[in-house]
């Protein structure tokens, strides 16, 4: 009896249907209730296509246990026993009774990660309902739940887009997809290089618009839109996708014009581009709405130009409303009050002249003009160091003032020493215009060469965040005044951080290429690089569900991470299926890999009908390049990749050497020849020479060693 059940279970590992259906047959009739029998025996006849005496297994179980909650039972029998409903859902599938299958799949919900086929399968059959919208959301849940499953989700969601490019949720999922696997500029540079050498379906050009919107860079998506309508000037999604961008930029006018365009490219579905104008002048509606709400309040704050960017905004969205002309106006009139008032000259000053021109281009608007004109005398130097002298202003206000000051002197009044020292004022309080005071100390004393000091307030700049255009510019401009300078390892730094932001600002990839030196980024520090790897993760998958990878992780890190930190590790990273560790310390790293095995060993032995852990480890020591963001990189980091991947096959055998034969598999630690040198009287190890081996893309052959610890297999 035990026999047969060891005999069911050693052929369903080895996935030998055959045996499997002959073994559970014989065992069934011994115990004709058994969840376990039945659950295997659904999966053997479904692997060999009998579908209806699979059916016939799975009406056997629900008979027994007619509960639907799956939750219970797999606490009960264990989730490997619960895949029975997979092949219930999937047979159902494939008879088309698509309402049957879904109920399958929506009852194996409640098991989280495990089956991922009830996600794909579900999205299959609403693509077969042309439930798009439902599908795309599938796909995501599949990503969410099943993330080692993103090729699957991925290429799903890639057929979508063929079937329905208007379908918005399955570009955003796709962008979704991208980031958590921190693709997304990969992604967009391989389109590119795919459309301008006119090899790009359409399904790429509209994905490749859509990344650009979802990144924020509006003008790329726009110009690819309006390149590709140029050769497709039939294509109406395209008109859709360009409609798309201009509602995000807020040119709701130009939006108009793009669906009325591609409604009248397809009339067989205008009543579907009618629902996107719909959804326009709803959105339309709501940013008027949120404008007039942004102005008064900013207006009742004195944020000035906060009011006037949104009355323009406002305007731009429906230039011939008299009303929103009528506000545009009144807001800079009563800004020009608000900066009169706190003695703000120099915007006084130029809102007066900008509402002398509008004045002439909307007549009918009521504004006193005049008496503005003659409230802003040109007295700026006067006002801004009578304010200064008398300690009107404290704190960002009285930078505000100096700053300002400081940018009259040098522009106009041609004072550098009295602009200079208003600018170290100001660098020296910091607040808001503290690093716009660095940038321009850090200009003057690099055009005036004194190049030790201006060193500083460019180190000063480099610290704030490169995200906006303006940012990036000043400090592009910055960069090359260093490398003009002869400051090149200050030019590199900012020309990395704005690469760091938008890798396709300007000339920025040319600029690092040519500072680019021998010793390349980052520094370099001497590191014992650990590499760990799970055995067979993808077969453990086959067999025992989606889920057990991440229990396996999950019970890995729990006994790994308290090791690591107890032996002082510099870094950890996680490789998919395994772990990159750094040390600063030899030993600690070859402690902790022991330590490490040990644990597993007594994890393993309490493992019944489950998944077993199973290591490989690599460690070297070597110079590794430390990044700015505490990334790892070089040859160093590369080489115990190689070595926790090697076969029996790539032995050399050498004398003092082992055979093929005694070569180990799994649960063993080899370490490299530089590894061996510096443990070598560091402490009481267990370790044998292999022999020779050639290590991919790493030159020469390498000795090879191993760290006995009596749990190798």
């Amino acid at each position: 009896m035990s026999r047969l059940k060891d005999n069911r279970k050693k052929a369903y590992t080895e996935q030998d249907w055959d045996m499997v259906i002959k073994y559970g047959e014989l065992e069934f009739k011994q115990h004709p209730q058994s969840i376990k029998i039945l659950n295997d025996l659904a999966i053997a006849y479904f692997n060999k296509k009998d579908y209806d005496n699979a059916l016939i297994c799975c009406d056997k179980i629900q008979e027994t246990v007619p509960t639907d909650d799956l939750k219970v039972l797999s606490d009960k029998y264990s989730m490997r026993y619960m895949r029975y409903n997979e092949v219930l859902g999937e047979i159902y599938y494939l008879q088309g009774k698509d309402k049957e299958a879904l109920e399958v799949f929506d009852r194996l919900k409640v098991l989280g990660p495990y089956f991922s086929k009830k996600y794909s399968l579900t999205a299959a059959i609403l693509i077969r309902q042309k439930n798009y919208k439902g599908a795309a959301k599938e796909y995501a849940d599949m990503l969410t739940h099943c993330p080692r499953h993103f090729q699957t989700a991925t290429n799903g969601l890639l057929d979508l887009v063929d079937i329905d490019p208007l379908n918005e949720a399955t570009f955003t999922t796709l962008f979704h997809i991208y980031s958590e696997a921190k693709d997304i500029q990969n992604v967009i540079v391989s389109y590119e290089s795919m459309r301008k050498k006119g090899m790009a379906s359409k399904k790429f050009l509209y994905i490749l618009i859509h990344m650009y919107s979802c990144t924020g860079k509006y003008d790329e998506a726009m110009k690819v839109a309006q390149e590709e309508i140029v050769k497709q000037p039939d294509n109406p999604y395209l008109h859709i996708f360009l409609s798309r961008v201009y509602q995000s930029l807020m040119e709701f006018s130009k939006a108009k014009i793009c669906i009325k365009k591609a409604s009248a490219l397809d009339k067989q579905h205008e009543e579907r581009y009618r629902s996107f104008y719909d959804v326009l002048n709803k959105n339309l509606r709501s940013c008027e709405k949120k404008l007039l709400e942004s102005i008064n309040m900013h207006l009742k704050d004195k944020q000035c130009l906060d009011a006037i960017r949104d009355s323009e905004q406002l305007l731009r969205n429906v230039p011939d409303n008299k009303s929103y002309q009528t506000v545009f106006l009144k807001v800079i009139e009563k800004s020009i009050s608000i900066f009169l008032a706190e003695e703000n000259i120099e915007e006084a000053v130029m809102l007066t002249d900008r509402l002398v021109t509008l004045k002439e281009k909307y007549p009918h608007v009521p504004v006193q003009v005049e008496v503005l004109k003659k409230r802003v005398a040109d007295k700026r130097i006067t006002v801004y160091e009578d304010m200064i002298s008398r300690e009107k202003f404290t704190g960002d206000q009285l930078n505000r003032v100096r700053y300002e000051l400081a940018n009259i002197y040098l522009a106009e009044a041609k004072d550098y020493d009295r602009g200079i020292a208003l600018l170290k004022d100001v660098a020296e309080a910091g607040g808001q215009y503290g690093s716009d005071s660095h940038y321009l100390i850090a200009q003057y004393l690099l055009e005036n060469k004194d190049l030790e000091t201006a060193e500083i307030h460019v180190q000063e700049y480099s610290k704030i965040s490169c995200t906006d255009d303006r940012v990036k510019s000043k400090m592009y401009d910055l960069g090359a005044a260093c490398e003009r300078a002869g400051l090149k390892h200050q030019a590199r730094g900012l020309f990395n951080k704005i690469s760091a932001s938008d890798s396709n600002f300007k000339d920025v990839k040319n600029r690092i290429n040519t500072l680019k030196q021998s010793s390349g980024s980052g520094r370099e520090i001497p590191e014992a690089v650990m590499v760990v790897d799970i055995c067979e993760s993808s077969r453990m998958m086959d067999l025992y569900g989606d889920g057990a990878t991440y229990l396996i992780k999950n019970a890995l890190e729990g006994i790994m991470f308290p090791i690591f930190k107890d032996n002082k590790s510099s870094f950890t990273k996680s490789t998919g299926d395994g772990f990159l560790v750094c040390f600063p310390n030899q030993k600690g790293a070859l402690n902790s890999a022991i330590q490490i095995l040990e644990s597993i060993n007594t994890y393993n032995s309490g493992v019944g009908d489950g998944p077993q852990i199973h290591l490989r480890f690599g460690i070297h020591f070597g110079e590794v390049r430390v990044m700015p963001d505490g990334d790892r990189h070089g040859t160093n980091i590369n080489i115990p990749f190689r070595v926790e991947g090697l076969k029996g096959d790539d032995l050399v055998v050498v004398k003092d050497g082992i055979s093929r034969e005694e070569f180990t598999l799994i649960d063993r630690i080899f370490i490299t020849e530089a590894l061996y040198t510096a443990v070598l009287n560091k402490g009481n190890f267990n370790i044998r020479y292999l022999g020779l081996f050639e290590l991919r893309n790493i030159t020469g052959m390498h000795k090879i060693y191993q760290v006995m610890t009596g749990n190798e297999k």
